[in-house]
C-alpha cells in the first residue's frame, strides 16, 4: 500500500502542515494517520481524499463542527452499509450450506430405503 508523508500530503493538498495536524486534532478521528515505529505519520488514499473533502467543505465556508459531523455521519452509514452487505454475503453462504446438508440427508434416506 502506497503512503504519503505529512509532506507529501501537505503539497499535494496544498494545505500547511501544521493545518493537517489542526484538523487531525480538531476533526476527532476523521483524519487517523498511520504511524511507523518512530510515529511519523502516514496517509493511506482515503485519507488523501477526506482532506480533499474537508478542504472542499472549508471552501463552501463550513465549520470545522459541521464538518465533523457531516464526515462522521457520511462514514457511518457507509460503515452500516457495508455491515449489512457482509451480512447479506454470510445469510446466503449459509443458506447455501444448510440446503447442500438437507439435500445430503435426503439423498441418503432416498438411498437406504
Amino acid at each position: 500500500m502506497k503512503t504519503l508523508t505529512i509532506q507529501e500530503l501537505s503539497d499535494r493538498a496544498g494545505i500547511s502542515k501544521h493545518t493537517l495536524r489542526f484538523w487531525e486534532r480538531e476533526l476527532n478521528g476523521v483524519i487517523t494517520p498511520l504511524r511507523t515505529k518512530g510515529g511519523q505519520r502516514r496517509y493511506t488514499l482515503e485519507h488523501v481524499l477526506v482532506v480533499e473533502e474537508i478542504k472542499r467543505l472549508k471552501g463552501k465556508g463550513h465549520s470545522l463542527d459541521d464538518i465533523r459531523g457531516e464526515l462522521h455521519r457520511r462514514f457511518n452509514t457507509e460503515e452500516e452499509h457495508y455491515n449489512h452487505q457482509r451480512a447479506d454475503v454470510l445469510a446466503n453462504r449459509i443458506a447455501e450450506m444448510v440446503r447442500t446438508a438437507i439435500f445430503s440427508f435426503l439423498e441418503e434416506k432416498i438411498a437406504k430405503q
